[in-house]
């Protein structure tokens, strides 16, 4: 166990919802060497949800209510907003389709907010248990399996040709254009590489970990974001929307870097540039 920081912001004990976070960790690997019995989508095809998904909510929910019974729960699987000041915002697997087909790229996020603000996040990365969390004014830290623990600070890549990206893709790609194509094909030939993981929240715990330079991607839910949003900010990065607006739970359009402006700028600016193709859009930030 790793000895993380405390913070009198913090109605909870963060060292606890680790602990918590890799029992979770544990029941979902478990779960798929024994082979996943029920495997359905949600909004279109291609986005799963596996019994897994739901134990691994079901489990969080439970044990962060005996943590702390005061506190809202959000999770994907139920969505039930919070009526709270502080609330759990909670991906039970971010990278279903990965865990799904046996891919070793998902993780567990998990966020504590009061109202807007983020306070507390980790992202438990699987099968490899990579922790990264983050207090926030405190920093933020990756604890490797070996229980090694650094500090994440994000690199500091200046020029596009020289950087390595992460993006994703929506599930609606097949039913409308905004889906990222024309993003994809503008950043392309111009970024030094470009990479899809299928976790967004590993996406950002990256560029937190300064291994990545920035990731950009759209329709990403509070669940997705909230925990790598802080890691990134503690890391010295910034996050904001594809109109370089700051980044706000609920906007549709998110761009993480490493902070760097002029960078980051020329994000925008080639973003703004693809959006300007598409001859009807699902939002306009």
């Amino acid at each position: 166990m790793p000895p993380l920081h405390t913070n009198e912001e913090l109605p909870v004990d963060p060292a606890a919802v680790v602990a918590l976070a890799s029992e979770a960790g544990h029941l979902i690997v478990s779960m798929q060497a024994r082979g996943l019995a029920e495997i359905r989508t949600k909004s279109t095809e291609i986005d799963l949800v596996t019994e897994a998904d739901v134990a691994s909510e079901r489990f969080l929910s439970e044990g962060l209510a005996a943590l702390a019974p005061q506190i809202d729960f959000w999770g994907e699987e139920t969505n039930q907003a919070p009526n709270t000041e502080y609330y759990w915002i909670v991906d039970p697997i971010d990278g279903t389709v990965n865990y799904a087909a046996g891919v070793p790229i998902y993780s567990i996020s998990i966020a504590l907010n009061r109202g807007d603000e983020t306070l507390f996040g980790l992202v438990l990365k699987l099968p490899s248990t990579d922790l990264y969390w983050a207090v926030r004014g405190e920093g933020a830290f990756h604890v490797h399996p070996d229980g090694r623990e650094d500090r994440l600070q994000v690199n500091h890549v200046d020029r596009l040709d020289q950087a390595m990206l992460t993006t994703g893709f929506p599930y609606h790609r097949a039913q409308h254009k905004d889906n990222n194509q024309a993003e994809f094909a503008q950043l392309l030939p111009r970024a030094r590489s470009i990479r899809v993981f299928g976790s967004a929240a590993i996406d950002l715990a990256l560029v937190a970990a300064g291994v990545t330079c920035a990731h950009w991607e759209a329709w990403l839910n509070p669940w997705d974001i909230a925990a790598g949003k802080l890691l990134i900010e503690e890391a010295g990065g910034i996050v904001t929307t594809y109109g370089n607006d700051p980044y706000q739970l609920g906007k549709k359009s998110c761009i993480a870097s490493n902070g760097q402006l002029s960078f980051h700028q020329e994000l925008v600016d080639h973003l703004r540039t693809a959006r300007t193709t598409l001859t009807e859009t699902l939002f306009n930030e």
